[in-house]
C-alpha cells in the first residue's frame, strides 16, 4: 500500500499541470510510479477502444486442440461494448459469437451477453459482485508492483515505455476484487497463484503515457473431478491493443432499454460443453457435463 499512497500524492499534486501536457512534455519518466501518475492524469484515459486477442489451447486423451478467441470494444463513462468470436472450426463446429456491454458499478459488474438465435439474440444479465470497485487507482496499485523499461525508439512506434509485472500479482488483485474466486480445474486461489509464480504480463504505454498494448502466456496442468480425473494441459496466450483514446461517443457504447428489459438475470456460468459440442472429443476432458 506504501507504493499507491506515493502514487495518490504524487497524482494530487501534479494532475492539473499534467492535464494539460502529454507525456513526453516532461521528458521520459524515470520511475514506475511517475509513468502511472501521467497516465492517471489523463482526461481520456477512461475512453478507448481495444482488441483482446487469445489463444487458448488444450492437450487432454491425446488431442490437442487451438481455439482463438478475439474480443472487439469500446468503453466510454464505466461502460463498454463490443463483440466476442470463438474460433472453432478446429473441433470442425459452428463458430461461436456474442454481443455483449458490461457496466461498472460501485461493487459490482454487470455483463449483458446476447446469443444470436434464429428467433432473434437472447440477452442473458451475470452480476459479478466484487469487494471493491475496479477503478484507476486499482489499476495503479496494481501496476506499481511492476519493473519499468524505456524501450528503444525504432522498437515499436506506438510503445516507448513498458511495464512487466507479475502474473501472480494481477491474479491476486483479482481475487481481492471478487468476492467468490472461481476454482479452476480443482485448484484453489492458492494452487492458482502458484502454477504461474514465474509468468509476467508485458504493458506498453505511448510516449503520452497511455496504455497501448498488454502480452501474457500461461500454462497449467491439472486432474481433477471436475475434468472427470483426465489430466488436463492448458495454455492461454493473451495480447491486446488499446486506441483511440478520447474517441468513443458515451452515446455509441450505452446500454440500450431494449437490452435491460430483454435480459434474464442468471448465475449459472457458460457451459463449455454447449460452446464446444458435446460430440468434442475434448468434452469429456474439460467437463463433467460430458457424456
Amino acid at each position: 500500500m506504501m507504493r499507491i499512497k506515493r502514487v495518490m500524492a504524487m497524482l494530487f499534486a501534479c494532475v492539473v499541470v499534467l492535464g494539460l501536457c502529454g507525456c513526453s512534455t516532461f521528458g521520459a519518466p524515470a520511475t514506475t510510479e511517475e509513468l502511472l501518475v501521467r497516465y492517471v492524469a489523463n482526461e481520456n484515459v477512461n475512453n478507448f477502444s481495444a482488441k483482446v486477442n487469445v489463444g487458448m489451447s488444450v492437450r487432454a486423451l491425446g488431442v490437442r486442440t487451438a481455439i482463438p478467441i478475439t474480443t472487439n470494444l469500446r468503453t466510454a463513462n464505466n461502460v463498454a461494448h463490443g463483440t466476442i468470436e470463438v474460433d472453432l472450426s478446429a473441433l470442425d463446429t459452428r463458430n461461436y459469437t456474442m454481443e455483449f456491454y458490461a457496466e461498472l458499478l460501485d461493487d459490482a459488474i454487470n455483463c449483458y451477453v446476447g446469443t444470436p438465435t434464429d428467433a432473434g439474440t437472447t440477452w442473458k444479465l451475470w452480476t459479478i459482485d466484487m469487494t471493491s470497485s475496479i477503478d484507476i487507482f486499482t489499476v495503479t496499485d496494481l501496476l506499481s508492483s511492476s519493473e519499468l523499461t524505456l524501450l528503444a525508439k525504432d522498437s515499436d512506434s506506438q510503445v516507448s515505455y513498458e511495464l512487466t509485472v507479475p502474473t501472480e500479482k494481477v491474479l491476486q488483485t483479482a481475487f481481492d476484487i471478487l468476492v467468490n474466486p472461481a476454482e479452476v480445474g480443482g485448484m484453489d486461489e492458492r494452487g492458482m497463484l502458484d502454477a504461474v509464480s514465474e509468468d509476467k504480463v508485458r504493458v506498453g504505454f505511448t510516449k503520452d503515457c497511455l496504455m497501448r498494448s498488454l502480452e501474457s502466456s500461461v500454462m497449467l496442468t491439472f486432474k481433477s473431478e471436475e475434468t472427470n480425473n483426465v489430466e488436463v494441459r492448458s495454455g492461454v496466450e493473451v495480447s491486446a491493443t488499446l486506441d483511440d483514446y478520447g474517441k468513443v461517443d458515451p452515446s455509441e457504447v450505452a446500454i440500450p432499454n431494449e437490452v435491460r428489459d430483454a435480459a434474464v438475470p442468471t448465475d449459472e456460468p457458460v457451459d463449455i460443453i454447449e460452446v464446444i459440442g458435446a460430440d468434442s472429443p475434448l468434452a469429456g476432458a474439460v467437463g463433467s457435463k460430458a457424456k
